[in-house]
């Protein structure tokens, strides 16, 4: 005869796995447009509370970055629905816990870095000096 399991306790799992759940937050994050400007990468900790029907109710940051970035991971997390099986009649929360990575698109980092020589127009007027020239360097 066969004995019974003892973990009666299922835990919430997003659709799709943990694959799909990257793959949603990749598809569904508004960078911030203050982070933008600022050229603010890093990742936003979050803690969360799934109830017994796979909803957040409670989610909050523990480790923030700032510049709008708080709030989307926020906004992301709350979106989140989990498929959540029976657990023997008992109505469970489970505390997780998640990482958004907020990275800048690379058409927004631009160059990493751009220089123009040009001769000064001392330079110009005075050929036979040996020369210099004046850097402008932006980035």
């Amino acid at each position: 005869m066969k004995k019974k399991r003892n973990d009666f306790i299922h835990h919430p799992v997003y659709p799709g796995g943990l694959r799909a759940l990257r793959q949603y937050l990749a598809t569904h994050l508004v960078y911030p447009q203050a982070a933008l400007q600022h050229r603010i990468e890093g990742v936003v900790h979050v803690k969360y509370v799934v109830n017994d029907k796979g909803e957040v109710i409670d989610a909050r940051v523990l480790h923030g970055i700032g510049y709008g970035c708080d709030e989307e991971a926020l906004r992301l997390v709350r979106s989140l629905r989990f498929e959540v099986k029976k657990n023997r009649g008992l109505k469970l929360k489970f505390n997780k816990k998640i990482r958004v990575k907020f990275k800048l698109p690379s058409a927004a980092l631009g160059p990493a870095l751009s220089y123009t020589v040009t001769k000064s127009s001392a330079q110009r007027d005075d050929e036979e000096s040996g020369g210099g020239y004046s850097y402008e360097i932006g980035y």
